[in-house]
């Protein structure tokens, strides 16, 4: 059974997620097939939402790499730069990543955010027309499956599972596995509340 790096990414991220594909090898066996069966059921429950369709895109996305390596560039990452109202590429992008979700989710073009800027999320939520509703963190938030995720450092990730004590998994775009927001790819993390400033919960 050859090695694929296509595969350890895969087996990163659903370990990153809490399944258990077994070591992360690069080998696709069993374990491997058992865990990404397993995942499936998790990801589609919602997807005849616009949370749920969003979830499910990010999940896909998980293994995406900047080309060249710390470019904040490469062929996925400047289409998801492209989404945005920014020109350019070479930019960081963990935005980027969020307004390309909602785009390719179906997002009506009249309403989706546009921003490059993590922070600026909150704007975008606060305008009557957007369909989405601001979440300030408290003591008593919880986390939703579908939640966007404005960290208190300007960053931004997406809730793929509802918030489980003081914890939450995400996929983020421009991280990496040690959780930089100046990464080179799409990570599935798991992450505390605490990091978050805000959720954006869509509708």
């Amino acid at each position: 059974m050859p090695y694929s790096h296509a595969i350890f990414l895969t087996q990163s991220g659903l370990i990153a997620l809490g399944f258990k594909p077994g070591p992360a090898d690069g080998l696709n066996g069993p374990r491997t097939r058992a865990a990404f069966d397993a995942s499936l059921p998790d990801h589609i429950t919602l997807s005849d939402s616009m949370a749920g369709k969003v979830v499910e895109l990010a999940l896909q996305e998980v293994g995406i790499r900047e080309q060249p390596v710390d470019s904040n560039r490469g062929k996925r990452v400047e289409e998801y730069q492209a989404a945005t109202w920014l020109d350019g590429s070479g930019w960081a992008w963990c935005a980027a990543f969020i307004v390309w979700l909602c785009k390719e989710a179906g997002m009506a073009e009249n309403v989706r955010p546009r921003t490059a800027g993590a922070w600026d999320f909150e704007n975008w939520a606060k305008k009557k027309s957007a369909p989405a509703q601001l979440i300030r963190i408290t003591s008593g938030t919880k986390v939703k499956k579908g939640d966007i995720m404005v960290f208190k450092q300007s960053h931004i990730g997406l809730a793929v599972a509802d918030q489980v004590g003081s914890t939450v998994k995400t996929v983020e775009g421009n991280t990496n596995l040690s959780g930089s927001r100046e990464g080179g790819g799409v990570f599935a993390k798991a992450r505390k509340v605490s990091k978050f400033r805000s959720i954006i919960r869509l509708s």
